[in-house]
């Protein structure tokens, strides 16, 4: 489904505006990153003798989230995220834990885990024909390399930008900024951001004056204060849009 910001216009296609450029998330978006977090935070209780049952790895999960929003809004680093998550979740749990060696424990499963979402190899070879396709995700370089590396995608894209090597992170203007010199089209009006976070890619479009693209995979309520530019509900939808 296609949306506008005025809605009063004419819909205006992706071929009318003349897209050269795609700026495509990772993790939601052609990753399949909750199956990665789940395979990584089942190992880590695993190995602190709890039974990983769905309902603990939903409550890290709304622990990891909490940062990593805190993380996009600027008000925590990213260091403190890999000190705090796991701390936190096991302080809920009553359980004391060695931070690091936790982490390294999640990190070392996630680095292993290039599970995609459906259709992302077949979109990527598509748009690989008719684009020049970038990555812009927030995350470890370490981690966001070599999951690209084993899923085999990385011959699809001109480059890879992450938080951690730009210096900042999605949704601030400096991550974009960054990542600019680096990327062949210079004209911003022809380049399309394409992810499935509203408050990180859409609000990152929306400071930098690029078009966007919601990838909605999970059904997520709309909100009125970030509206982007296209919406899609699968992969498959994203190919027939572009």
């Amino acid at each position: 489904m296609e949306i506008r910001k005025d809605k009063t216009d004419r819909k205006e296609t992706c071929q009318e505006r003349h897209f050269t450029t795609l700026l495509m998330d990772m993790d939601g978006t052609i990753f399949d990153f909750d199956e990665a977090e789940r395979q990584g935070v089942r190992r880590v209780l695993q190995l602190n003798g709890i039974e990983p049952t769905d309902e603990l790895i939903e409550q890290y999960h709304q622990v990891n989230r909490w940062y990593w929003q805190a993380f996009e809004r600027g008000d925590i680093t990213r260091e403190q995220i890999f000190e705090g998550r796991y701390p936190t979740f096991f302080w809920q749990l009553g359980i004391e834990i060695n931070a690091g060696e936790t982490e390294k424990t999640y990190r070392d499963s996630l680095d292993a885990c290039a599970a995609l979402v459906e259709g992302a190899e077949d979109l990527c070879a598509y748009l690989y024909e008719r684009y020049d396709i970038y990555i812009i995700t927030n995350g470890i370089s370490g981690t966001q390399h070599a999951r690209m590396q084993a899923s085999g995608l990385g011959r699809y894209f001109k480059d890879i930008f992450v938080s951690e090597d730009m210096g900042s992170q999605k949704p601030q203007t400096e991550f974009f900024e960054a990542c600019f010199p680096r990327i062949r089209e210079k004209d911003r009006t022809r380049m399309l951001i394409i992810g499935d976070s509203l408050t990180s890619d859409i609000r990152g479009g929306e400071n930098t004056g690029i078009a966007t693209c919601w990838v909605n995979l999970v059904g997520e309520p709309a909100r009125e204060d970030i509206v982007p530019d296209y919406e899609v509900h699968s992969l498959a939808e994203l190919k027939t849009l572009l």
